[in-house]
């Protein structure tokens, strides 16, 4: 029997809050980011958690490093960003305890973790059930779901090409973690195909999507190259990257029965309904509340308050 789905709200933050739920530096020094998140947890939105890997991993972005931000993550018009973050996390024992702490605190967080397929395919899912295994431990009763990242645009992957990795890995989660309410993160890169075999193999929600590949929002020749190019080029969220994201929606959602969270490019209210309209069971938000926490907070109000 499949798990019962734990409580995910009509909008929820994805990754925009941080490893642990509770923000991210430098943006907790903004007022409307704090007002937002007092926002979530006073409504009880579900948050996603930014990527954890099995060990800490240093990628471009040091959050404690205000060079390393202007250097790797760009605005772009339209409420956009583009971003070569580089799954920088401090690995799966720090981010369990940090989770323990936030779900302490009342913030309905789910984590996030990102399989380094990079490391060879048994390498890398013997590294998620260990990861999942110290998730449990420390966050015992409240382990009940978990996020798989199959779609960083900043990783060392080549996420068009995971797609058998990713199959082996959700089967040997599923299987170790019957009961555990599992949602992988897709690509508008990934074909619709392997939506169907998740949704065969037991996963119980897909998130669709992650930032999307720069190429593809800005194609060559007609565009300059990215201004990330040195470090693959980045993913692009925001305005710039809602037209892709939502065609993608469009043509995942009559293909799959299962539980669907639609989001990328969500820039106010109008967006949020348009994914609702294409059949969407919740909407996230991520570079919405970076960019505009305000407006991130007016959404929830209205489909959470």
């Amino acid at each position: 029997m499949a798990p019962e789905r734990p409580l995910i709200s009509p909008v929820l933050i994805s990754t925009a809050l941080g490893p642990a739920g509770r923000g991210v530096f430098p943006y907790t020094l903004l007022p409307a980011y704090r007002r937002l998140m007092k926002t979530v947890r006073d409504t009880g939105t579900a948050v996603l958690s930014k990527s954890a890997t099995r060990f800490p991993r240093r990628g471009n972005v040091l959050p404690w490093n205000p060079v390393t931000w202007w250097r790797y993550v760009k605005r772009l018009p339209d409420s956009g960003l583009l971003n070569a973050y580089g799954l920088t996390n401090a690995g799966a024992e720090r981010s369990a305890r940090e989770l323990k702490a936030s779900q302490d605190l009342g913030i309905k967080v789910t984590p996030n973790f990102y399989p380094e397929f990079i490391r060879g395919t048994a390498v890398a899912i013997r590294d998620t059930l260990e990861a999942l295994e110290i998730y449990q431990a420390a966050l015992g009763p409240h382990f009940q779901a978990l996020e798989l990242n199959y779609s960083c645009p900043n990783s060392q992957e080549e996420i068009r090409e995971n797609v058998a990795q990713g199959l082996k890995c959700a089967q040997a989660v599923r299987q170790q973690f019957p009961a555990l309410f599992l949602i992988v993160k897709v690509s508008v890169c990934h074909p619709y195909e392997f939506a169907q075999e998740l949704e065969g193999l037991g996963v119980n929600a897909l998130h669709a999507v992650n930032t999307v590949p720069y190429d593809l929002v800005f194609p060559p020749p007609v565009n300059p190259p990215s201004p990330l190019r040195r470090v693959g080029g980045g993913g692009v969220s925001g305005g710039p990257a809602f037209a892709l994201a939502y065609r993608y929606n469009a043509g995942l959602r009559p293909k799959v029965g299962l539980f669907l969270i639609m989001g990328c490019g969500v820039t106010n209210h109008d967006d949020v309904k348009k994914y609702f309209d294409l059949g969407a069971d919740a909407v996230s938000l991520c570079t919405l509340a970076l960019r505009a926490p305000d407006e991130a907070r007016k959404v929830i109000l209205a489909y959470n308050g």
